[in-house]
């Protein structure tokens, strides 16, 4: 499974948008107007060519102006509806002087119509509907004569059905791939809401966890502080005995690691240590992990040639060693972590090759708290980690292995230092 860093807002509809295709399909319609005109022309349609041609501008100049209105008179919306409305009244006039009702063109008053409907549901959509069916009724008595080329009924009539192929055609094209276009733009609508939904949900979670964390940091200071004293003095009189002081030396370490934790939350983070080589500063923390884990074998693998200086934020240390502590718990005692630079991004691989995750697991993971196996598991580490690598706009990958195990991969754009 994948996450995205960031969830893009502007997949919802957008009327700029919208009212910019409008416009590059009025466009389109004016230059097959232009080229069914010449046609005409061309096989002498006796037709009042200045009239037609003058109706064919008009529109192109509002086609022309709407883009160039300022948006603190006239919204986006509003200058959807004014090209609308310029279709209808041009469409009329370009009827009237050619038959009138009888055009078969008179059914291109429905694309207007329909693209009221999608873009401007309400009262303008009842209007701009209104308006087309009063101007089909007024072209019964008021408009020009149909070309009849001196009377020949056999050409009309041919000329009719040609028209009403053309009416036909740029009726279901201009239906067809605007209403596919919005049912599209609709369904990336949804799909950004689910995700905005699930986002939200985690962030919820990570709230209440941040909480709980604060009130943890509080009740642990004293206990902590107290097995300190304790395990220093067990180590100062049992200097003797080789096999207990050395768990006794790990367990202060381990003590000394939780203090520094609780510190760190204390303090909202540790400071970042600022631009160093990148390779470099994930085999020091590697090996500092491993020296408070001997009893996992950890497998560092590196790329050779150039570490480039990166400042990495002090957040991704914390989602790592999550990952890297679910991985060596899960997997056995062994867990390998091999780095690579790609294009700006880090791509770190953890991979464990023992157990497996279920598809619920795959399905929910950094997105809610999952169930852990570990006998002191929280199940909160993959949410955390997953959280802190989308605000630093990395992701986070989860598979299981076909040879067994899970492969985790992070996904960490870099500012890489310039080299001087």
């Amino acid at each position: 499974m994948k996450w995205n860093a960031i969830w893009e807002p502007e997949q919802a509809i957008d009327p700029r948008q919208t009212s910019r295709r409008v416009c590059r399909l009025r466009w389109m319609m004016l230059s097959l107007a232009s080229a069914l005109t010449a046609g005409c022309a061309l096989l002498d349609v006796a037709l009042p060519w200045l009239l037609i041609i003058q109706a064919l501008a008009t529109l192109a100049l509002v086609n022309l102006a709407l883009p160039r209105l300022p948006d603190w008179e006239v919204s986006a919306e509003q200058a959807l509806r004014l090209g609308l409305l310029a279709d209808v009244l041009v469409l009329t006039e370009l009827l009237a002087f050619s038959g009138g009702a009888a055009n078969p063109l008179a059914s291109l008053y429905l694309p207007p119509v329909l693209f009221a409907a999608l873009l401007s549901p309400g009262w303008f959509a009842w209007l701009l509907a209104v308006l087309s069916v009063a101007a089909y009724g007024l072209l019964f008595e008021w408009h020009l004569d149909w070309p009849l080329n001196g009377g020949n009924a056999a050409y009309a009539f041919n000329l009719h059905l040609a028209g009403m192929w053309i009416s036909f055609a740029l009726s279901a094209l201009l239906i067809a791939g605007f209403v596919s276009w919005l049912a599209r733009q609709l369904r990336h609508q949804g799909d950004a809401l689910a995700e905005a939904r699930e986002t939200q949900l985690r962030d919820e979670q990570l709230l209440a966890v941040g909480m709980q964390a604060a009130g943890a940091a509080h009740s642990l200071s004293t206990p902590l502080n107290t097995l300190t004293l304790l395990v220093d003095e067990l180590i100062s009189e049992r200097a003797g005995d080789a096999a207990l002081l050395q768990d006794l030396l790990l367990m202060r370490a381990q003590l000394a690691s939780c203090r520094g934790t609780l510190s760190r939350l204390k303090h909202g983070s540790e400071p970042s240590p600022g631009p160093q080589p990148l390779f470099a500063a994930l085999a020091e923390r590697l090996e500092g992990w491993r020296s408070l884990r001997p009893d996992v074998r950890l497998d560092w693998q590196a790329p050779q040639g150039d570490d480039p200086r990166v400042a990495l934020d002090a957040a991704f240390w914390p989602a790592l060693f999550n990952l890297v502590n679910n991985a060596a718990e899960a997997g056995g005692g062994e867990v390998m972590v091999a780095a690579q630079l790609r294009q700006g991004c880090l791509l770190l691989d953890i991979i464990n090759r023992q157990g497996c995750l279920s598809e619920a697991q795959l399905a929910r993971a950094g997105l809610a708290p999952l169930e852990s196996a570990k006998p002191a598991g929280l199940g909160l580490g993959m949410l955390l980690s997953h959280a802190t690598l989308a605000r630093l706009g990395g992701t986070l990958s989860l598979d299981n292995r076909a040879e067994g195990g899970v492969h985790a991969r992070i996904t960490l754009p870099l500012a890489l230092e310039e080299k001087t």
